[in-house]
């Protein structure tokens, strides 16, 4: 029984653990780009360890990977660390416990994260102190369905009974014209008139972090600048699975958002996943004709739902008023340990929190 540093040589065996573990693992390009483009790691910057690896008989049993990401706290950078990929094979479970002392033993960094975690990860987190994110809109998703048929299929897809066919075409038919009112009121809640498609990461991201940076300076956010928004969302925009939405008025940018393609092959459902929304001037406005235009680009993707999570109080509002529907989750994948005395008492506090798919690794996989 061997734990070591991981090295690039380790990615197919880490994809034979993952996959033991239903895990998706990204493709290697993408996987050494976590560090290799990571802006924090360029030219050197900081010394950094992929993660950490079980090995036995030359066979990877376990692993706990993270990266560095930036946050912004009143105007102050923080070095966060984020989990990714940690999978420990049943046999081997309690040395878990393990490769979770040498990932918190780090000292060169301020906060540590992790926002994708499942049911019994989230038990040990909270079994060694690891806190919670602080958040109860991480504990449920605000949901418009595109398209109910498909939903509702889904919903059954495991049940078995006679003229299955038959019948759900008959509830789904009653249902839409049940619910034909709330499925259609988001239509009529927005303005597309100064919302403008833009179709790459550029310049124009440095200017808007800048002005993001003072406005929201009361908000732990990550760094929302070129280079950080190309290393996080480069592939998901050349793939043509991410889009994003300027606000443009007096030829001035007062807001943008961003939002994310997600295909569950498992239950065949396609979702459209708002990961960023802000807004710079009249916020309410803004917001809420950047939320409409991406729902209804959601729509023209063939998406079944448009789905909105995290965030804070004031964005949840504005989602709020599409009248969507709310569906709880069975837990808040997203917990944190700071490394530092100032960050402890800050993010205990729920108002210094707006997280969102953005943050972490809760994309990386997708």
């Amino acid at each position: 029984m061997n734990i070591r540093n991981v090295s690039l040589k380790d990615y197919d065996k880490i994809k034979i653990l993952f996959k033991r573990h239903n895990m998706n693992m990204i493709d290697f390009k993408r996987w050494v780009n976590l560090w290799k483009k990571n802006p924090s790691l360029k030219n050197n910057k900081i010394k950094w360890i992929k993660g950490w690896v079980i090995e036995k008989n030359n066979k990877i049993v376990g692993h706990i990977g993270h990266f560095p990401m930036q946050y912004f706290l009143n105007k102050k950078p923080y070095l966060c660390s984020v989990i990714y990929g940690w999978a420990v094979d049943e046999q081997f479970r309690s040395l878990s416990i393990v490769l979770l002392k040498r990932y918190f033993s780090q000292t060169n960094v301020d906060l540590f994260l992790a926002t994708n975690l499942n049911e019994t990860s989230s038990k040990i987190m909270k079994m060694i102190k690891v806190k919670e994110v602080p958040a109860k809109s991480l504990n449920y998703s605000l949901v418009i369905a595109l398209n109910l048929q498909n939903v509702i299929k889904v919903f059954f897809r495991n049940i078995s009974f006679p003229f299955k066919k038959f019948i759900l075409n008959i509830f789904a038919s009653f249902l839409l014209l049940f619910l034909k009112k709330k499925l259609n009121s988001w239509k009529n809640k927005f303005s597309p008139k100064n919302i403008v498609k833009h179709n790459e990461i550029d310049g124009k991201f440095d200017l808007l972090w800048k002005k993001i940076k003072g406005s929201q300076k009361n908000k732990l956010l990550f760094r929302r600048d070129k280079n950080w928004l190309k290393w996080h969302l480069d592939y998901f925009i050349k793939n043509r699975k991410a889009w994003i939405y300027l606000s443009i008025k007096n030829r001035k940018i007062n807001g943008y958002s961003i939002c994310i393609e997600k295909n569950n092959l498992k239950t065949g459902i396609k979702s459209a996943l708002l990961i960023d929304l802000i807004a710079l001037k009249e916020p309410n406005k803004t917001s809420k004709n950047l939320i409409g235009s991406n729902i209804t680009e959601a729509k023209r993707r063939n998406c079944d739902i448009f789905e909105f999570r995290g965030f804070d109080n004031e964005k949840i509002s504005y989602m709020n008023s599409f009248d969507p529907f709310k569906k709880k989750l069975l837990n808040n994948p997203f917990c944190y340990k700071p490394n530092n005395k100032k960050l402890n008492k800050l993010l205990a506090q729920s108002k210094y929190w707006c997280p969102s798919y953005l943050d972490g690794d809760a994309i990386v996989d997708l």
